[in-house]
């Protein structure tokens, strides 16, 4: 790793090791209840500009989530690692928390902030997408 937007990350376990190259050394907070119930919370994700490079794989699934999204996660471990979308499997999202070094990232928005429970909040102002909003972003119909 020689620079703010290539990261290198992980599982527990270390059955699943990558890298990954960002546009912008920046991450999204998503609010959806698939995230919350995936990830135990709010799922914070970077964007992958490209693929994921792999230097151990043999513990990463995919599991079909809906009809147009995919997660994948280590299957020894248990840890949530990726979202991508099915069509498109180059767009693809990973967790801060299985990146090396998630401390230099910043903040850049929340989406699915209209599922957001009530029983949280984040104090930032950073901005707030619908999951219209974002639908219309990706060009897809909602689920």
């Amino acid at each position: 790793m020689s620079d703010t937007l290539t990261h290198d990350g992980g599982c527990l376990c270390g059955a699943v090791r990558f890298q990954i190259r960002l546009s912008t050394p920046t991450f999204n907070i998503c609010h959806c209840g698939m995230c919350r119930r995936w990830s135990a919370g709010p799922f914070l994700a970077v964007h992958s500009d490209g693929p994921a490079r792999f230097s151990r794989d043999e513990g990463l699934t995919w599991y079909r989530s809906s009809r147009w999204a995919e997660r994948g996660f280590c299957s020894r471990c248990g840890a949530s690692l990726f979202w991508r979308l099915a069509n498109r499997p180059d767009t693809l999202a990973a967790s801060v928390e299985a990146l090396d070094a998630p401390e230099r990232l910043a903040l850049d928005r929340h989406i699915y902030i209209d599922a957001k429970p009530d029983r949280y909040d984040f104090a930032d102002a950073r901005p707030r997408v619908t999951e219209a909003e974002l639908m219309a972003e990706l060009g897809l119909s909602a689920p």
